[in-house]
């Protein structure tokens, strides 16, 4: 019994096109005479009785199951072959599952994702807030009513873009980019990365009656965007619930587009050689020369000496003075001020305002310690106390 095209795709995929065993490419492009095929699969449990392996109570059917096959390089299926007794069915299985843990490891690595979309045409609330939590940032959905679509908040949309956006400025996840993305099992469920991604749209149209339909997974009706990757079709399923604005729903409707964003692989169909994505966040690329300045904001560890000098514990003591109610979330970045050493209430240079920051936005936006232009503040048991920034003498100070 012949193993069916189906199987034979997923075997391919599964392992990556590569040997099992020696990790090799199994396919190969020379001298543009265009791709060979130079792996076989191979069977766990032997196709027949009578072949290596073959003692079994697995019938013909169930022997050329995905779950009895690996994908090996010629020689090392020989190899296999000749050696039954040293590639059991136990250690060929193991040889599999630790190929299969071999790929998500080194072929697809994750990278630090930092946004640079300058629009947001795409905004999945629960998935994308879920993700920001994670990292301890908080958005703030204070003029958003749950249930409600994006583009039916009118002007309220725009309050909760700009909070999706300044967390976005801030949050870092790893990813992998979608262009590097090896197709096998452990893919499911990894994040992955798009940067300026061509896509090309099919079944979205804006409707004012906001009565959109659930998946029923088929494409010739879903609302969807795809791409390709390599023989692969990615499709992303869009809600259209969380298409943000009419011009968003106009770049989505046009029939091709490029964003910028994030998504979870959620399946990989072998047979239909279809990649199955859930969008988190889909927007319009920055400018080339908007994302310099992005990059250029630093994403490392924030030496706090500079602050460590200002610290006065003897009058803070004194004084005695917390910020109260403290807050819980940076109101600039919207990063979870728990487990912060400092919280900064100050002046904020770029909005001419005041703010609570937490230390790596004071060093990049404040203005300076100091009555007057801000109040350094320290967390112990009791919350946050004032440790620099204290009034003139003759003030007194008083609890915030």
């Amino acid at each position: 019994m012949a193993i069916s095209v189906r199987t034979s795709k997923i075997i391919w995929g599964q392992c990556a096109a590569r040997c099992c065993i020696c990790k090799q490419p199994v396919l190969q492009n020379e001298s543009g005479q265009g791709v060979s095929l130079v792996g076989e699969i191979a069977h766990i449990v032997g196709e027949r009785a009578r072949a290596a392996r073959g003692a079994s109570n697995l019938t013909v059917e169930e022997r050329n199951e995905p779950e009895n096959l690996l994908l090996l390089c010629r020689q090392h299926h020989k190899l296999v072959d000749d050696d039954p007794t040293t590639y059991t069915v136990e250690y060929l299985s193991k040889i599999k599952s630790d190929h299969i843990a071999w790929i998500a490891q080194n072929l697809a690595k994750p990278q630090p994702w930092r946004s640079t979309i300058s629009q947001l045409t795409y905004i999945n609330v629960p998935r994308l807030c879920e993700q920001t939590e994670l990292k301890g940032y908080g958005v703030d959905l204070s003029k958003y009513k749950e249930g409600q679509t994006l583009h039916s908040l009118g002007w309220e949309l725009n309050h909760v873009m700009a909070a999706f956006q300044q967390v976005l400025q801030h949050l870092s996840i790893d990813a992998v980019p979608i262009n590097r993305v090896a197709l096998h099992e452990g893919s499911i469920g990894m994040p992955v990365s798009f940067d300026r991604q061509g896509f090309r749209t099919k079944n979205i149209a804006f409707n004012a009656s906001e009565n959109y339909t659930s998946f029923t997974g088929n494409m010739a009706k879903a609302p969807h965007i795809y791409s390709k990757l390599g023989s692969f079709r990615i499709v992303l399923y869009i809600d259209q619930r969380w298409i943000t604005t009419t011009t968003a729903f106009a770049l989505f409707g046009d029939g091709h587009c490029t964003f910028s964003g994030l998504g979870r692989i959620t399946g990989i169909d072998y047979e239909a050689q279809i990649l199955t994505v859930t969008p988190w966040v889909l927007g319009v690329p920055t400018a080339a020369f908007e994302k310099a300045d992005i990059e250029d904001e630093p994403n490392q560890p924030i030496d706090l000496s500079p602050l460590d000098s200002l610290v006065d514990m003897e009058r803070a003591k004194r004084d005695s003075v917390y910020f109260s109610p403290p807050p819980k979330h940076c109101d600039l970045c919207r990063k979870n001020l728990k487990g912060e050493k400092y919280m900064i209430d100050g002046e904020v240079k770029d909005l001419g305002g005041w703010g609570c920051m937490c230390a790596a936005c004071f060093v990049r936006r404040g203005v300076k310690i100091g009555w007057g232009y801000g109040q350094l503040f320290l967390w112990d048991e009791n919350g946050w106390l004032e440790v620099a920034g204290f009034p003139p003498e003759q003030l007194g100070s008083d609890e915030f």
